[in-house]
């Protein structure tokens, strides 16, 4: 983004899901994304029924921000400042 920030999206294959690997992967492009890139934050966005997503964001170091539609869905939108 022009700004400074980015968007960070991600996915997780099911059978691989509860073995940390989307938590260590965000922290990973957070720690690039200010290192590498130069970035000064960054946002990512999941829905109410997706609570292994936000759990990991929130591990992150991410914070809700506010109140999104996603597909139709009600979910979350996070910030995290580097």
């Amino acid at each position: 983004m022009a700004d400074g920030r980015a968007e960070l999206g991600y996915r997780i294959a099911e059978r691989a899901t509860g073995q940390g690997l989307a938590t260590r992967a965000v922290r990973q492009v957070r720690e690039l994304a200010a290192t590498a890139y130069g970035l000064t934050g960054l946002r990512a966005v999941t829905t109410y029924d997706n609570p292994g997503s936000r759990a990991v964001l929130t591990r992150a170091g991410f914070v809700a921000s506010g109140d999104i539609r996603l597909d139709g869905r009600p979910g979350t939108s996070y910030v995290l400042g580097l």
